[in-house]
């Protein structure tokens, strides 16, 4: 087994119950517990570690009082010694091999220098509602990311520190979007990625409608945080508003491949939430850049 030192590290922002059932999976992992770290960045000053927590001897509790996981990622970096960086949520429940495939996987491809894992849902019930069919066809769509992107979600990515240390930080100020932003700089410097499908962290779907609205409005807020205007310049957020608003047409072929086994209603409606939530995202957008305060949640 490789004697590779992993910093795990993991915001948390009032979730201790998801995250403990983060913890106790990372306890379980096959990877040599002395040759990996967690660090648990604490995104909320007020909210204390409950009492009698579980925390496995190589873990560690930090606290970033700057709101914003990407703060909260960067000072457990900063912390952190390990020569790979993983990154995951604290509503993730990474599976046993997590760690140990991830470093296999990279160890055997000298040219790959960061990582994308797969996400899986898991739902409520097999009866699912309209919020978790979207999330079927949307959330985490890892390989997507890879091939067409070049980007990871932070729910599931390692990267050599390297990388870090070459074209800098999380854009800490972004309430969203700062792992794709990070990502893109990552790529234009040379640091090449690859999905590996065996790196699995298990997800809850979003269950409800008000929940893919708040993220819809934290992306929102995120993607104004990555293009902004001028000072004053309201003509340009207004171009762009205009172009956000458009059906979401290539959204159609998406769901035909991801919608596997949804009836043809089914499809329909989720293409309908997709372009609901897209004119939230595109006004939160908009709102933001004429000089709105972006959302943390």
């Amino acid at each position: 087994m490789s004697n590779k030192f992993i910093s795990v590290i993991i915001p948390t922002y009032k979730d201790w119950n998801r995250l403990a059932l983060c913890i106790s999976a990372l306890n379980e992992q096959s990877y040599n517990q002395a040759f990996f770290e967690i660090i648990i960045v604490n995104n909320y000053t007020a909210d204390k570690v409950p009492a009698n927590y579980f925390l496995p001897s190589n873990c560690k509790v930090i606290t970033e009082g700057k709101p914003g996981s990407y703060a909260a990622r960067n000072t457990g970096i900063a912390l952190s010694t390990g020569e790979i960086l993983a990154f995951t949520d604290s509503d993730c429940i990474p599976e046993r091999e997590w760690i140990a495939n991830a470093v296999r996987f990279l160890e055997a491809d000298i040219e790959c220098t960061r990582l994308a894992g797969r996400i899986n849902l898991y739902y409520h019930s097999k009866k699912l509602t309209g919020a978790e069919l979207y999330e079927k066809v949307y959330a985490f769509n890892q390989d997507l990311y890879v091939n067409q992107d070049g980007t990871s979600v932070t729910g599931n990515m390692f990267s050599y520190r390297l990388a870090f240390d070459t074209v800098g930080l999380f854009k800490e100020d972004l309430m969203s979007g700062g792992d794709y932003e990070w990502s893109v700089r990552a790529r234009d410097a040379g640091f090449k990625i690859k999905y590996a499908d065996d790196v699995v962290v298990n997800h809850p779907a979003r269950h409800t409608m008000a929940e893919l609205i708040k993220k819809a409005k934290r992306v929102g807020g995120g993607q104004a945080g990555l293009d902004t205007p001028p000072p004053g310049d309201k003509l340009k957020p207004m171009l762009r508003l205009v172009y956000d608003l458009r059906p979401p047409v290539r959204s159609i072929k998406l769901i035909a491949t991801k919608g596997k086994g949804m009836h043809i209603m089914q499809m329909v409606f989720v293409f309908y939430i997709r372009y609901y939530l897209s004119v939230i995202t595109a006004r939160e957008k908009f709102m933001v850049s004429i000089g709105r305060s972006a959302r943390r949640s």
